[in-house]
């Protein structure tokens, strides 16, 4: 599943990211912490729903939907449901 699946409270890990994503976000990805095994959560979701606010390596960082659904994940088992 992609990183737009993730629910607020969800923790999950980056698998990788998916074939087909344009080598510039790619690059910009992998730049900002979006590496295979990281943990990730949603921080916040703006009014309208895109952009959101995810946690990754204890940084804050905005993405927008058409970028995170190239961010493969897998949720991980026990997940704080807030």
């Amino acid at each position: 599943m992609d990183l737009t699946a993730l629910h607020k409270g969800q923790i999950a890990e980056i698998k990788c990211i998916k074939e087909g994503c344009p080598y510039e976000v790619k690059q910009r990805l992998l730049d900002l912490g979006f590496v295979a095994e990281a943990n990730i959560r949603i921080q916040n979701i703006s009014p309208l729903g895109d952009p959101i606010a995810y946690e990754i390596h204890r940084t804050l960082i905005c993405l927008r939907h058409d970028d995170a659904r190239y961010v493969q994940i897998e949720i991980k088992e026990g997940n704080d449901n807030e």
